[in-house]
C-alpha cells in the first residue's frame, strides 16, 4: 500500500514539474507576442513641467468598447541618466502609456539638447525591457522640440518605428532660435514613413498667450514634404492659453482618435 501511494506522488510530482514548465514557457511566449504587439505612447512634458504634467489628460481619454484604461508607467530621469520608475505596465496592454520627465526641466537651448540625448538613453532602455519595436509620442511645448531633436540625433529610428508624433504647442521659432536650423538641417533623420500633427492654440489671432502661433507653425519646415502625412491643427475658444492645452478637452479627444485610434466620445469636444 505504501509503495503504491508513493508511486502516485511521483506520478503527481511529475506531472506538477511538467506543467509548471509548461507554464513558464507559454508566459515567456506570451511575453514575446505581447511584446511584438506593444506600440507604447510615450509623453514628454514641457520645461518646468514634472511627471504628473498629463495626469488630467489621461485620466480624462474616453474608456475603449471594452471599458479597458490602459496603464501608466512614469519615468524619472536625473541629469546623470539615472532613471526612477514609477506605476508599471500591465501585460495585456498593448498601448501603454508612458510619460518622461526630467528632473533638469529647465529652458534653454543647451538644457533642452541634454534632456534630448538623455530621452534617446530612455527610449534605448525602455526597449531592451519591454521588446517593443514601434512607438507612438507626444510633446507638450518644449516636450516636442525634445522629440524632434530625440528623432533625428539620439533615437535609433532603425530599431523601433515611429508611428506617429504629436505636438502641443510647439516653440519651433521662438524668438528666430538657432534650432529651428539645426532641426531643417537634420530632417533627413526623421523617418518618412510616419505621421505627424502639429496643434497651436490661439487665445487670440496670433498666440496661446505664450508661444506664438506662427512659432508652432515653423514646424512645417521641419516635417512638410519630409514625412507621408503632416497635419497642423489650430484650436480656439476655451482652455486654448499654452499651459491649458494638455487640459482642454479638444485636444483629449484628439490625442484619443489619432494616437490610441480609439473613436472619442462626443461629449469629450465640449
Amino acid at each position: 500500500m505504501l509503495k503504491k501511494n508513493m508511486k502516485w506522488i511521483i506520478y503527481f510530482l511529475f506531472f506538477i514539474l511538467l506543467a509548471s514548465g509548461f507554464v513558464e514557457q507559454s508566459s515567456k511566449i506570451m511575453q514575446i507576442f505581447n511584446s511584438n504587439y506593444m506600440s507604447p505612447i510615450v509623453m514628454v512634458p514641457g520645461s518646468s513641467a514634472g511627471e504628473n504634467r498629463f495626469d488630467y489628460l489621461i485620466s480624462n481619454l474616453p474608456r475603449e468598447k471594452n471599458h479597458f484604461r490602459h496603464s501608466v508607467l512614469k519615468v524619472e530621469v536625473d541629469e546623470n541618466g539615472k532613471m526612477k520608475f514609477h506605476g508599471g505596465i500591465l501585460s495585456i496592454d498593448n498601448q501603454p502609456i508612458i510619460v518622461v520627465s526630467f528632473q533638469n526641466n529647465r529652458d534653454g537651448y543647451r538644457n533642452i539638447n541634454q534632456q534630448a540625448k538623455l530621452l534617446g538613453k530612455v527610449m534605448q532602455s525602455l526597449q531592451a525591457r519591454y521588446g517593443f519595436t514601434n512607438f507612438r509620442a507626444l510633446g507638450h511645448s518644449n516636450g516636442g522640440l525634445i522629440w524632434t531633436l530625440a528623432i533625428e540625433k539620439y533615437i535609433k529610428i532603425s530599431r523601433m518605428h515611429l508611428d506617429c508624433l504629436m505636438t502641443i504647442a510647439t516653440p519651433y521659432n521662438l524668438r528666430g532660435s538657432k534650432m529651428l536650423g539645426e532641426l531643417i538641417h537634420n530632417r533627413n533623420k526623421i523617418p518618412y514613413n510616419t505621421t505627424i500633427y502639429s496643434i497651436a492654440g490661439a487665445k487670440n489671432y496670433s498666440t496661446d498667450g505664450l508661444v506664438k502661433v506662427d512659432s508652432v507653425y515653423s514646424g512645417k519646415y521641419i516635417y512638410q514634404s519630409q514625412v507621408r502625412y503632416f497635419t497642423e491643427i489650430t484650436l480656439t475658444g476655451e482652455n486654448t492659453s499654452h499651459s491649458d492645452l494638455p487640459e482642454n478637452r479638444q485636444v483629449i479627444g484628439i490625442v484619443s482618435n489619432y494616437l490610441f485610434n480609439n473613436l472619442a466620445e462626443t461629449k469629450t469636444f465640449y
